[in-house]
């Protein structure tokens, strides 16, 4: 009895020693747990440069994500997407594992990634120079010696534009993650397989939706080895409504104004300066919608292709204006050529002069002319009187009458401004049907260049 309270007493003893010793170095060492872990791995780590494997021939696994969360811009002429994401990266460190009895409250450490081993992974379509800029981003270590390494970065990358189906385009931007120093046999780059989607974490905007996000691994090999990549091909789709009421709805309209400066008359005189005013805005529009694609002759956009006839058609508008308004206002003493009058097909209304005033005219016309001459002449004799022994007419006997059909003099009084005006008008309505042709068919050609790339593309 006297041994088993002499034991309790000793017990009681050691375990107020120990208390008192863990109250001690708890006021000696007031750092909690995570701080000591962490002092301990970051001191033994060695440098950063090596890669953390207990065996040299070792290959580090690395996988990696990409999440898009917003196109910031996406600039068509110079090719170059601006995007924001999440990147995130997974390895294994050996020399950043501990024993969890040994410190059971830490189950992960935040450490900075400037003072332990970080794969070399580039992106190489980067365009941006800082790039690097990202990396001082904090990396989640587990005891087993899992990293983690989750950073919000904005990549800035070359994007080939294919601009064919502009404002219905869909682009397809390659960014491609791979190591710089490491080929296959020391670090293995591989993609995370994601079950979330791609909605989860991107915001849409008024002008790009994203499609998908395809991922792919590759392998490259180089005479300096064997380096693998792996490839985030990001789709993006525009939102046409926007240029289809900007350019494309306004373009359609002033196509269709080109043809009202074939109707307007020529009285008027506007034709010349409506087709100017069409021609300028057609140019302004080609020139605005240029202004968002890429100075490519290799992948044209059909768009193209519809405003080269409309701006022909405002060039022809205006030199039907300035033709027909020169034959409209010709001398009305000069008459039209006969070849003229064949192309057009006029029949002249002066042709009962014109045949008059041949000498080789139409004989029952000739007769006709004379017996008028005659009858003139009769009346002059029946209505005269004798005065003095003169003959005084009663009618006076027009002198340049008696030759209006022969003399030249009186040819040069035709009027042929009825005529030209007749010829004006029918080349007038012929350069109508002819941009009218025209018109239709690059609106037909247009549609089905852009169904059958839609269709191609969707091969």
């Amino acid at each position: 009895m006297l041994i088993t309270c002499w034991i309790m007493a000793y017990g009681w003893i050691l375990l107020y020693l120990v208390t008192m010793l863990m109250v001690a170095i708890q006021a000696t060492n007031p750092k909690g747990l995570h701080s000591i872990l962490t002092k301990e791995l970051l001191s033994d780590y060695g440098p950063t440069s090596a890669r953390p494997v207990s065996d040299v021939n070792k290959r580090i696994n690395v996988e990696i994500n990409l999440a898009v969360v917003r196109v910031i811009e996406l600039n068509e002429r110079h090719q170059t997407l601006q995007q924001s994401a999440f990147l995130d990266m997974h390895w294994h460190d050996d020399y950043l594992t501990w024993n969890t009895s040994a410190y059971p409250d830490v189950n992960v450490l935040i450490l900075p990634t400037d003072q332990i081993w970080r794969p070399d992974i580039h992106l190489f379509e980067n365009v941006d120079r800082n790039f690097e800029s990202f990396k001082d981003v904090s990396a989640w270590v587990y005891p087993d010696g899992t990293v983690i390494w989750a950073t919000p970065v904005i990549l800035y990358t070359a994007c080939r534009i294919d601009a064919r189906l502009f404002p219905f385009d869909t682009q397809h931007c390659t960014l491609r993650f791979g190591s710089w120093s490491y080929d296959i046999n020391q670090l293995n780059l591989t993609p995370i397989n994601r079950t979330d989607g791609i909605a989860n974490f991107f915001i849409e905007n008024g002008v790009w939706h994203l499609e998908d996000v395809i991922v792919e691994s590759v392998v490259n090999v180089y005479p300096e080895g064997i380096f693998p990549e792996v490839v985030y091909t990001v789709v993006l789709h525009r939102r046409p409504l926007f240029h289809v009421l900007s350019f494309i709805l306004p373009c359609v309209l002033l196509s269709f104004l080109n043809l009202l400066a074939f109707i307007l008359p020529t009285a008027s005189g506007e034709k010349v300066s409506l087709g100017i005013t069409n021609l300028l805005a057609l140019v302004l529009f080609q020139q605005l919608i240029g202004d968002f694609l890429p100075p490519s002759s290799s992948d044209m956009p059909i768009i193209s292709y519809y405003f080269t006839p409309m701006i022909l058609i405002g060039c022809l508008s205006i030199v039907s204006g300035v033709l027909v308004a020169a034959l409209y206002h010709q001398d009305k003493t000069k008459p039209v050529p006969q070849w003229l009058l064949d192309l057009t097909r006029v029949h002249p209304l002066t042709n009962a002069t014109l045949q008059l005033l041949e000498p080789n005219g139409n004989d029952e016309v000739k007769k006709s002319a004379n017996s008028s001459e005659a009858g003139v002449r009769a009346g002059v004799r029946k209505n005269s009187s004798v005065s003095n022994g003169h003959c005084v007419s009663a009618i006076a006997y027009p002198v340049q009458e008696r030759g209006v059909f022969t003399d030249d003099h009186l040819r040069s009084r035709i009027d042929y401004s009825s005529d030209w005006r007749k010829v004006a008008a029918v080349i007038d309505k012929l350069i109508l049907m002819f941009g009218i042709m025209l018109t239709v068919s690059a609106i037909i050609i247009t549609v089905v260049l852009f169904i059958t790339s839609e269709e191609m593309n969707g091969i």
